[in-house]
């Protein structure tokens, strides 16, 4: 297979902002695999690739998407935001949906995020990152389901 340019798309409007500025240590050390982060400033969550929901958690704060071209992409909504309990979370996918780059798979409630002392910042990690020859990111202000913020090779 011939290797071509492919993209995240940014899922969320905001600012789209390097991993290690997450502050949990999990996902700014990048042990749970590379991607980048986007401050939302809206609350409508879109996918960011081609592919198949993979799960969703009950409290409708994280998503996996498994891209068409095999990446496994973790979607999280907030930083600690399971402490909500699903409160504030809208998922308008469900585990077997197909989805397309830029298609809203959720609503977050940011006003109760942050009124409860959490972060709306949203990593977007790619889980099986060793997979990608190469990867780039544009941040910086970005329109969720539109900006390319990750481009890679595979």
């Amino acid at each position: 297979m011939l290797s071509s340019n492919k993209k995240l798309l940014a899922v969320a409007d905001g600012n789209a902002v390097a991993l290690e500025t997450v502050p949990d240590e999990a996902f700014a050390s990048g042990m749970l695999g590379n991607g980048f982060a986007v401050e939302p400033s809206a609350g409508t969550i879109y996918s960011p690739v081609n592919g198949k929901v993979e799960s969703v958690t009950d409290t409708r704060h994280a998503y996996t998407i498994h891209s068409d071209d095999g990446l496994d992409i973790l979607i999280h909504i907030g930083v600690d935001t399971v402490k909500l309990g699903g409160e504030g979370f809208i998922s308008l996918v469900e585990r077997g949906d197909s989805v397309r780059a830029g298609d809203i798979i959720a609503q977050a409630d940011l006003g109760l995020i942050k009124s409860n002392g959490l972060s709306a910042i949203t990593p977007v990690l790619v889980a099986n990152s060793d997979e990608l020859k190469s990867y780039d990111f544009k941040l910086g202000n970005v329109r969720g389901g539109r900006s390319a913020v990750m481009t890679y090779k595979k």
